[in-house]
Parts: structure tokens; sequence; C-alpha cells
């Protein structure tokens, strides 16, 4: 990895403290919020439903801003190979036009919104290198 990459817990999105899989020390989901989206909004949604599954779980996750707290789905960490994020991700950014770091906006960006399928051998190197780093 070149030295101007973000780390790898540096190229986490989307850890929000108040999401049951976010980080304690991550950024607020309510501060995240907009009344509208963005011209790429739709193309990043897009991209970050497409991302390649690394890892899936039986957790069940639901809207934690919404009074009802409907399920969102199933638990998943995704990637494009560079970048990681939870399944539900997607959702938080189309329905309340989440602000997500600028630096994974222009890298989606410049992958024309469409991020690559990993094969299994592209994944297996990255769980190692995710775990390895982890346990660095």
């Amino acid at each position: 990895m070149s030295s101007n990459q973000p780390s790898v817990a540096d190229r986490f999105i989307g850890e929000f403290r108040e999401l049951g899989h976010g980080r304690p020390d991550g950024p607020s989901l309510h501060a995240a919020v907009h009344d509208e989206g963005d011209q790429d909004e739709q193309s990043l949604t897009r991209y970050l439903r497409e991302g390649t599954v690394l890892a899936a779980t039986t957790t069940r996750v639901h809207d934690v801003l919404s009074p009802e707290h409907e399920l969102i789905g199933g638990l998943s960490l995704l990637t494009d190979g560079q970048w990681f994020w939870y399944s539900d991700l997607a959702h938080y950014v189309e329905r309340y036009h989440l602000t997500l770091d600028e630096r994974f906006i222009q890298h989606a960006r410049s992958r024309n919104w469409s991020p690559p399928q990993l094969t299994d051998d592209e994944l297996a190197e990255i769980e190692e290198t995710l775990f390895d780093d982890e346990d660095a």
C-alpha cells in the first residue's frame, strides 16, 4: 500500500457512533443528516449497494433514526477493494442524505460510480491484510 493512502482503519466509512456496529469515537449520524442530497447521491447509493460482500452476518439492522426503527436488512461488510462500509450505509445515504468522507466520494467518482466485482482470491488477500492490520 502506498504511503499516501489512508490506513485500513481510516478506510472504513459510516462507522457512526449511534449504530450498534459503529465506533464509540465515530462521527455522529445525526450530524451527518441533511434535508436533501447532492447531485451524486443516487450514484453514490448505487455504488454502496454494489460493493462486494467481504463478510456477512446474521445480525439484523434497524433504522435508528426512524421512530419505528424499521428493519433495513441483514448486516454485511462490503468493499470495493480499497474502502470498507456496512450494508446499511446505502439506506442512510438514500433516506437521510448523509455526508460521507470526501476522499471516498472522489474515489467512487473516479471509478465512474461502479465498484469492481472482486474475485475470491482478491477477497482472501483483503481479509488477510485487514486482520493483520488489526493485530498490529
